[in-house]
């Protein structure tokens, strides 16, 4: 009997960069783009410094290349480095009905197996696309269940992608692609519990998933055998990971090959958790549009998702003064308050001194949270205010679909001015521009060396 990883394998191992149509390729060289500005960002952080110095104590055959500084490292600890770098700003892109954060760990993985393999950048593209479709059904099937319990569904669902890329770039067969997913299974983990202190595991769960799902294929790529019903199974990854176990079978496997979840990815526009931003843009809006002062407004009500409440708005008094700076990202009420008082809310806003601005935080104490029920989550992260003014008025603005949604999207244009932007922040501007180039063209290449040339900065 055909298991429902047997059926993601054989998809995995049989995807040809012919049989993807041409818009979802363009896509996915978009996320290429968007992943490797906000990764090469991120080297500056001192999260980033401690990952990659870990690789290198680790040491081993030079196969991959680490971004910005060049060093070559085995497959798994280069794709652990750059996709914890991905992850690490929280400016990466999100899959809204899976809840994951997929190019964290499809981007670095993909273009470290390729150079491994030597492979031309249409074959890295199609794994690209085999990881994206993976890790969407795998999580979508279960929406939102992951994040119910306590669990980050990016490293779970996106060790199996990354299982994916590498067996698919090896030429693995179905069968061990199969067995891979089955050793993801016993390696799917990421608790949420730095949500109330701001540590810094999250940066590292994408990274950590996509060693996982590269040393998964090796190891399968020698024989070693995983439990083919790892997904559906009773002691499986649904019935292990969640309350209830039940899936959708028709979207984790149905449609495969028609049904193209790598168009269905929201780019990010600001460097924080997604569930902030419609909610940020609403406040921002109805301030501009109305001509509010911001000593005017006694109180602001956000009106949310119910289910997101817990990650982004509680304990209320922690979310209106957050201690560090990667808790900030996950505090509804700073992220809003600092979009309406500086009108943006970039990456320098989110740096450590930014954080005792006294103004954000006066605004910030004034915000209340409101959960609502939602039929729209999380296919549309979408959020509202209630402003209430001091003379007594109260003025309302939803936002029904978050911006850089693929129904309300950030075009190339936006996306390449982010990637110029991050990029920057540690490339002189003519590798600037040749990355840039390398993407455009990238499925004419005959391998991934220019690109990772670009992006080193020496």
């Amino acid at each position: 009997m055909e298991t429902m990883s047997d059926k993601l394998a054989h998809f995995s191992a049989s995807l040809s960069y012919e049989d993807i149509p041409g818009q979802v390729i363009e896509k996915a060289k978009l996320h290429l783009l968007d992943a490797l500005g906000i990764g090469l960002a991120a080297t500056r952080e001192s999260y980033a410094d401690a990952v990659t110095k870990t690789a290198r104590d680790w040491g081993g055959n030079p196969q991959a290349t680490v971004w910005r500084y060049g060093d070559r490292l085995p497959v798994a600890h280069a794709a652990m480095v750059n996709g914890s770098y991905v992850h690490g700003l929280d400016f990466d892109d999100t899959h809204t009905d899976s809840i994951t954060h997929m190019s964290a760990c499809v981007v670095p993985t993909a273009l470290a197996a390729g150079e491994a393999a030597g492979a031309s950048g249409r074959d890295i593209l199609a794994a690209m696309v085999a990881g994206y479709e993976v890790i969407a059904r795998i999580g979508g099937a279960v929406p939102g269940a992951f994040h119910a319990k306590g669990y980050h569904a990016t490293p779970i669902c996106g060790a199996f992608g990354a299982a994916a890329i590498m067996g698919r770039l090896m030429n693995q067969s179905p069968e061990a692609i199969a067995n891979a997913f089955g050793v993801c299974g016993s390696q799917a983990a990421g608790i949420q519990e730095f949500l109330d202190d701001g540590s810094w595991v999250k940066r590292f769960h994408p990274g950590w998933a996509s060693h996982a799902g590269v040393t998964a294929a090796q190891m399968a790529g020698h024989g070693f055998m995983g439990p083919r019903k790892v997904l559906e199974g009773r002691f499986g990854l649904y019935a292990t990971h969640l309350s209830n176990p039940a899936y959708d079978a028709e979207i984790l496997a149905g449609g495969l090959g028609e049904r193209w979840e790598t168009l269905c990815i929201s780019f990010k526009p600001y460097p924080c958790c997604h569930f902030n931003h419609a909610t940020m843009d609403a406040a921002k809006h109805l301030v501009h549009e109305a001509g509010i002062s911001i000593d005017e407004i006694n109180e602001i009500e956000t009106i949310t998702p119910e289910p997101i409440l817990h990650i982004v708005c509680e304990p209320i008094e922690h979310k209106r003064k957050p201690n560090t700076q990667y808790a900030a990202l996950f505090s509804l009420p700073f992220c809003l308050a600092l979009n309406v008082v500086k009108g943006r809310a970039t990456l320098d806003d989110f740096e450590e001194e930014h954080l005792g601005d006294a103004q954000v935080l006066e605004l910030a104490g004034k915000v209340r949270c409101t959960g609502v029920d939602s039929d729209r989550f999380p296919k549309y992260l979408h959020g509202g205010v209630k402003m209430t003014l001091k003379d007594g008025r109260v003025m309302e603005r939803d936002e029904p679909v978050n911006w850089g949604n693929p129904e309300n999207p950030m075009e190339w244009a936006d996306v390449e001015a982010k990637f110029r932007g991050n990029a920057s922040r540690v490339l002189p501007e003519r590798k600037v521009d040749s990355a840039v180039e390398a993407v455009l063209g990238f499925e004419e290449t005959p391998d991934a060396s220019a690109l990772m040339n670009a992006c080193k900065a020496a």
